[in-house]
């Protein structure tokens, strides 16, 4: 059986009921306050007049009294854009000290009103870092005293916990971004230098990390292609083995410290398409260039979830919300879920779990998003109406100051990058889907309705609509016949050229998630919940 541990460790979360958060000290320099310039954007997706400059649930720093009087507030639609200045009397700032918090919230209140889409960036002077990087040592130390026994034997016999034989981390986004610095930091060795967790699965985390261990760390804030940029979250090294930086021809990889140690967990990395286009997923498994497949060390597996946006969803279609496009509505966490299964398998008793399946260079099943300005139509078939990306996200190399690289202190706000990373995407068929060779994919996306689109569009009323929408899929209908598809100009399959009826949709469907399970990549016990997907679909074969 298992032992489920759940634990905090974020300090900028505001308190809630059954609300697990980290309570980290305030650093001091030798008693006195530490201060330093702090950079948050903020963006909307509606007008308003106040927003919470940390975003939702969330705390900022406490601003310095010189700091309140000279914050600098600038506004830009994209990221490239000239920013421009506003008045200091145009805005206010209003601190909120917090109970059972040593952080405040901080409101922006703008006079002139929030516009959709513009990306506000506001820097003030601050005080009061708190001690972030105790959130690693506090699941380090939580986890290594549940599995291996405290100083006494007495501590742990409240909890009646049976033996812990074997222990694997399971970490979804901002999660499964912690687990990566966990264990390119040297976390996963213990204070007596004991492996904390035999396996580690980074789930939809893409290339990065966080700022989980900086001082004045913002662990929730997150890089994007419309927002966000320059933030250090995502940076060298990406792949598990080493690699070398382009840019400082440094040599690293996310495992090298626990191989050096003998602490180097198994690894099941777990990302959707997606994270190809908003999350530089690609730079995990190649090099920073994108030029090379990189080299996959022994006890890693990489699976890449094929036509699937960030969060998972029902596997019925909705309505457009924030994005041009309906989002994408595969229902992936199926697969994520029988992939920990066989986690444990691999660390408990040596069975080896499903091959790695992700797209690759060598094979062509990786690709350029863009030829130079213009779509790569191996990344995507320009369809009528559709509009399509015109970049993705890259992650940028910036310069933080001196003390970064020893002492993770940023001095310096970088306004622009000195280069980029080279992220990669998926190549699709001719209906713009993902392939069943390359990539993961689940019954609903292996014998699709619709083309399941890894990305969307920013919605035009949430502003800037050339941008790509956050974490967002999208979920364009094939056409129902050849009839529809001519006079709608549309290139791909028609639901009639694909299957005879229903019955037969439901066969093959059947089919494709039996062979899921055949493999590995999906547990028998799943079955029935995506054959009840399957079955809401009848009513498209009546038309």
């Amino acid at each position: 059986g298992y032992t489920y541990l759940v634990t905090g460790w974020i300090n900028e979360i505001s308190a809630g009921p059954e609300r697990l958060r980290l309570h980290s000290p305030i650093v001091k320099n030798a008693g006195a306050a530490i201060t330093a310039n702090v950079r948050y954007e903020v963006t909307v997706g509606s007008p308003s007049f106040t927003e919470n400059i940390a975003g939702s649930g969330h705390l900022a720093y406490t601003p310095t009294r010189e700091g309140l009087a000279g914050a600098r507030l600038t506004k830009r639609l994209y990221q490239h854009d000239a920013r421009e200045l506003i008045s200091r009397d145009e805005f206010e700032l209003q601190v909120t000290p917090q109970k059972d918090a040593n952080q405040p919230l901080v409101e922006l209140m703008l006079k002139e009103g929030f516009e959709p889409g513009l990306i506000y960036e506001l820097i003030y002077e601050a005080q009061d870092p708190v001690l972030s990087g105790a959130g690693m040592t506090a699941i380090r130390d939580l986890v290594s005293l549940i599995r291996f026994g405290g100083q006494s034997d007495t501590q742990l016999t409240q909890l009646a916990l049976p033996s812990i034989n074997h222990t694997a981390a399971w970490g979804i986004s901002q999660s499964g971004r912690l687990l990566r610095q966990f264990v390119h930091e040297g976390f996963n060795a213990d204070l007596e230098g004991r492996r904390v967790f035999d396996g580690v699965i980074p789930v939809i985390a893409g290339a990065g990390y966080g700022m989980f261990n900086i001082r004045f760390a913002m662990p929730t804030r997150t890089n994007g292609q419309h927002s966000n940029h320059l933030y250090p979250n995502d940076y060298f090294p990406f792949t598990y083995g080493e690699s070398v930086d382009p840019f400082s021809g440094r040599s690293d990889g996310v495992l090298k410290r626990s191989i050096a140690s003998g602490t180097e967990p198994k690894i099941m990395h777990i990302q959707t398409s997606n994270e190809y286009w908003v999350r530089g997923g690609s730079l995990p498994h190649t090099n920073p260039e994108g030029t090379e497949d990189a080299v996959l060390p022994s006890g890693v597996r990489f699976y890449t979830l094929g036509g699937s946006q960030h969060g998972s969803g029902s596997g019925l279609p909705r309505p457009a919300s924030s994005g041009q496009l309906a989002p994408n509505p595969n229902r992936w966490s199926p697969l994520s879920e029988s992939l920990m299964a066989a986690m444990v398998r691999w660390i408990a008793e040596g069975a080896e779990p499903p091959p790695s399946r992700y797209p690759r260079i060598a094979d062509g099943s990786l690709v350029a998003s863009h030829n130079g300005q213009e779509i790569n139509h191996d990344a995507w078939n320009p369809l009528p109406g559709i509009n399509h990306p015109t970049a993705i996200y890259q992650p940028g190399v910036a310069d933080y100051g001196m003390r970064w690289a020893s002492e993770r202190i940023i001095d310096t706000h970088p306004q622009a990058a000195r280069g980029y990373y080279n992220p990669l995407v998926p190549a699709v068929n001719l209906d713009n889907n993902d392939s069943a060779e390359t990539t993961v994919l689940s019954p609903l996306t292996q014998v699709p309705l619709a083309t399941f689109v890894p990305w969307n569009l920013r919605a035009v009323a949430t502003g800037a609509p050339l941008s790509l929408a956050r974490l967002s899929g999208g979920y364009i209908p094939l056409p129902a016949n050849a009839v529809a598809a001519a006079q709608s100009s549309d290139a791909r399959r028609s639901l009639d050229e694909l299957y005879r009826d229903f019955d037969d949709y439901l066969t093959q469907y059947e089919k494709a998630t039996d062979k899921l399970i055949a493999e590995g990549y999906l547990l028998a016990g799943f079955k029935r919940d995506y054959m009840n997907i399957a079955a809401q679909n009848a009513a498209l074969f009546d038309e």
